[in-house]
C-alpha cells in the first residue's frame, strides 16, 4: 500500500483534526445547560470540558496515562438500585430531540430490557469524546471516525473500535443564505465559514472536500467556531460568516425558524461516506462483549422505533428531559420542527431503506474513507489494517430482535 512523506505543517495546521483544537484533552468537567432552538426547552448537558492544548503525540501519551488511572473504573460495573447496569453514552455537541432515537428507545424501555440504565454525556466534539471512550470514563461514544483513522495512520491508534454504523451516509452540509452569491464550494475562496467547534471530528473531511474544490483551509477560507442553534444561524444572517458547515438537522431547524438557505452541492464521493458511529474501548469489548451487544441491540431497536413515527419519537424526549417540553403555545411548532429534523436525517442516511443488519460496516467503505484522507494529505500512509478500527462481530446479536414487533409497539402508542 502507498505511503507518502508527511508535508510540512504550520502550527495552525491539522494533525488529527483542525487547528490546535484537535488535540484537546479533557481535564475537568462541569455541568452546563443547552437551550433548545425551538420553544423554551432546556436540555441538560451533563459534561463540558475545559482543556489544555496538546500536540497529537502528547494527546495520545496523556490518554494512555489517564487510561491507567481509570483502569478500575473501566473494569468495574456500576449498578443502579434496581439492578440495572449504568452505562454512559457520549454525543457531541449536546443531547436533544435533534437526535431522538436513543432517548425514544430509553423511554420505551428498550435499554432496561437489556439490563441497562443510560447516563447521557455531552461534549464539544469527537476530539474531546474519543479519549474518554478510550480510557473507559465514558463507555460508549457516538463520534466521527476521522480522528481515529488519522491516529492509526501515525501508528498512534486509540484503543477503541466502532461497532455500530450510526450514520451510514455523511450528514454534514455547507449552507449559505438563499440570496448569497456563493453557488459552489469553490466560491468559498476569500470567505468566512462557521463550524460548530474546531474540535469537531468531521472537519478533516470538510477540509479535504474544500481542497478538492481549490479552496485551501485557513488560507483561502477562514474557518471560525460558531456553535450550533440560533446563535450560529445569526452569525450567518448578520454576515459575520458567509457559510455554515453544520449537520443537516441544524439546517432543517434553521429553515423551520424562518431563515431561507441553500445547500451547496457536495460531490457524491463525499456525500456517500459514512459519518458518526458508536464506538467503545477495546478493553470493554474484551472484558464484557455481552454488554456491547446489548447496547447495540437497544440502539438498533430505538432507530426502528423512531423511524416508525418521528412525532411520537420526539414527544417521548420530554420523558427523558421534562424541561425540554415547550409551553402549549409553542408545542405544535416544536413537534413539527424536531419531527422534520429526525425524518430528514433518516432520509439522508438511508435508514428507511435498511431492512436488515442494522449497524453493519463494510470494509470497502472504510478503505474508501481512508483513501480520501490519504489523497487529501490528512494522512501520510494507508499501510495499516482498517479492520482494527471497527468490528462487525456484534451485528448478528444486535439484530436478534423482531423489528415488526417494535413497529407495532410504536403504532399502538397514543398520539
Amino acid at each position: 500500500m502507498p505511503s507518502r512523506a508527511p508535508r510540512a505543517r504550520s502550527s495552525t495546521d491539522i494533525v488529527g483534526c483542525i487547528g490546535r483544537e484537535c488535540s484537546r484533552f479533557p481535564r475537568k468537567t462541569t455541568r452546563t445547560e443547552h437551550h433548545d432552538s425551538v420553544g423554551k426547552g432546556r436540555v441538560s448537558a451533563p459534561l463540558t470540558h475545559h482543556s489544555k492544548q496538546y500536540s497529537s503525540k502528547e494527546a495520545v501519551l496523556a490518554m494512555k496515562k489517564i487510561a491507567l488511572s481509570v483502569a478500575l473504573l473501566a473494569s468495574s460495573n456500576l449498578y443502579a438500585a434496581d439492578g440495572l447496569e449504568k452505562v454512559r453514552i457520549g454525543f457531541p455537541p449536546a443531547w436533544s430531540a435533534v437526535e431522538a432515537a436513543i432517548p425514544f428507545g430509553d423511554a420505551l424501555g428498550f435499554f432496561k430490557e437489556e439490563g441497562l440504565e443510560l447516563e447521557y454525556v455531552s461534549v464539544q466534539g469527537t476530539a474531546v469524546l474519543l479519549p474518554q471512550v478510550a480510557n473507559g470514563s465514558v463507555e460508549f461514544g457516538i463520534m466521527s471516525p476521522d480522528l481515529s483513522v488519522i491516529a492509526a495512520a501515525k501508528d498512534e491508534k486509540f484503543p477503541i473500535q466502532f461497532f455500530y454504523n450510526f450514520y451510514p451516509r455523511n450528514i454534514f452540509e455547507i449552507t449559505v443564505l438563499e440570496d448569497s452569491d456563493i453557488k459552489t464550494l469553490s466560491d468559498l475562496k476569500g470567505k468566512k465559514m462557521g463550524v460548530g467547534a474546531l474540535s469537531w471530528g468531521n472537519l478533516p473531511m470538510s477540509r479535504l472536500m474544500l481542497g478538492d474544490a481549490g479552496v485551501t483551509w485557513m488560507k483561502d477560507v477562514q474557518v471560525m467556531p460558531v456553535g450550533v442553534g440560533p446563535a450560529a444561524w445569526q452569525r450567518m444572517k448578520s454576515g459575520s460568516v458567509d457559510a455554515l458547515n453544520l449537520p443537516a438537522p441544524q439546517n432543517v431547524m434553521m429553515e423551520k425558524d424562518g431563515t431561507a438557505i441553500r445547500r451547496l452541492p457536495i460531490p457524491e464521493e463525499f456525500a456517500n461516506l459514512f459519518a458518526n458511529g458508536v464506538a467503545t474501548s477495546e478493553q470493554l469489548i474484551q472484558s464484557n462483549p455481552e454488554l456491547v451487544e446489548r447496547m447495540g441491540r437497544a440502539i438498533a431497536k430505538s432507530f426502528v422505533a423512531c423511524a416508525t413515527d418521528t412525532e411520537k419519537c420526539v414527544k417521548a424526549y420530554w420523558q427523558i428531559d421534562p424541561s425540554s417540553k415547550p409551553d402549549a403555545a409553542n408545542e405544535a411548532k416544536w413537534v413539527d420542527t424536531f419531527s422534520a429534523v429526525n425524518d430528514g436525517t433518516y432520509n439522508m442516511i438511508g435508514l428507511y431503506d435498511i431492512k436488515e443488519n442494522f449497524g453493519q460496516y463494510n470494509k470497502a467503505d472504510w478503505e474508501k474513507f481512508v483513501q480520501k484522507l490519504y489523497e487529501g494529505e490528512q494522512i501520510s500512509t494507508t499501510d495499516f489494517d482498517v479492520e482494527t478500527l471497527y468490528t462487525n462481530q456484534f451485528i448478528p446479536g444486535i439484530n436478534n430482535f423482531d423489528a415488526e414487533a417494535v413497529r407495532k409497539t410504536v403504532q399502538q402508542l397514543p398520539n
